[in-house]
């Protein structure tokens, strides 16, 4: 699978896991079988357009925002 299909599928993962519930960036790193360095770098991804989800950290674990960016 190439490196670009491979991200891709696990942004979308890691938005799923993140809407299901808090996630901490070592526990997605667990999961996702790469680097905290890798989720903290797809946690900025995910934030920018297209996927723009807005995200926070509560206690140390990632979590989405309810509603949409105005």
């Amino acid at each position: 699978m190439a490196r670009d299909t491979i991200r891709a599928v696990r942004l979308v993962y890691i938005r799923d896991l993140l809407q299901q519930s808090p996630q901490s960036i070592r526990d997605l790193a667990s999961l996702c079988e790469v680097s905290p360095e890798t989720i903290a770098r797809d946690l900025v991804v995910l934030q920018l357009p297209p996927m723009s989800m807005r995200l926070r950290v509560v206690d140390g674990r990632w979590t989405v925002v309810e509603g949409r960016a105005p």
